[in-house]
């Protein structure tokens, strides 16, 4: 997230600081820069009423991530729903079904995850998220599909195997699980030992 900021605040440099809701947008970024984030949003919100280079999606976006940096998932929310309404972006997409389902909204967030499966179907993350829902849902057999999909496009993503290594298993799989499990230990997943752990209580019910 903090990554994110930075090129934010990159591109925000080689703007010519032209029209008043630049001015506005550069105080916000400094005060996140600080961790102020109460000012950023201030600033961010004043800005929405300002002309500026940037669009208001964008500003919603940057309002959104303040927000998911103060554990506000239900602020957050609000301006990835406005950011993605004025223009839908995959990312943009997938975040907003993470956020969907931290506040246990699994309906929207499977939408959210479609629609971005839909803008570009060659990617993996949507899929992957889409199939961890699933498998959190007891809906091993969907997880697989939706998983299997993930590590077709990311096949260098360890965690992608790790899930898919336990949805096999919570579908009676063990073969393949083992064999998931070994391709996310080749790759170094981290705390592979959870995910096996968790797939061994997934076998056990």
């Amino acid at each position: 997230m903090y990554k994110f900021f930075l090129i934010l605040i990159a591109c925000f440099m080689i703007f010519s600081c032209s029209k008043p809701g630049d001015l506005t947008i550069g105080r916000a970024m400094k005060s996140y820069q600080s961790k102020d984030y109460d000012n950023a949003l201030s600033f961010f919100k004043e800005a929405l009423d300002e002309e500026s280079n940037y669009s208001p999606e964008l500003i919603y976006n940057f309002i959104a991530n303040i927000y998911l940096q103060m554990d506000d998932i239900e602020n957050a929310v609000v301006y990835q729903e406005k950011s993605v309404e004025l223009r839908p972006e995959y990312r943009n997409l997938v975040s907003l079904g993470m956020s969907l389902h931290l506040l246990k909204r699994d309906a929207e967030a499977e939408g959210a995850y479609r629609k971005a499966i839909d803008l570009d179907p060659q990617k993996g993350e949507a899929y992957a998220s889409l199939g961890a829902l699933y498998l959190g849902q007891g809906r091993s057999q969907d997880a697989i599909v939706q998983l299997r999909k993930a590590t077709e496009f990311e096949p260098k993503i360890a965690v992608m195997h790790a899930n898919l290594a336990i949805a096999y298993a919570a579908n009676g799989e063990s073969e393949k699980s083992d064999a998931e499990f070994k391709i996310a230990e080749e790759l170094k997943c981290e705390n592979l030992e959870e995910f096996k752990e968790r797939a061994e209580s997934m076998q056990k019910q």
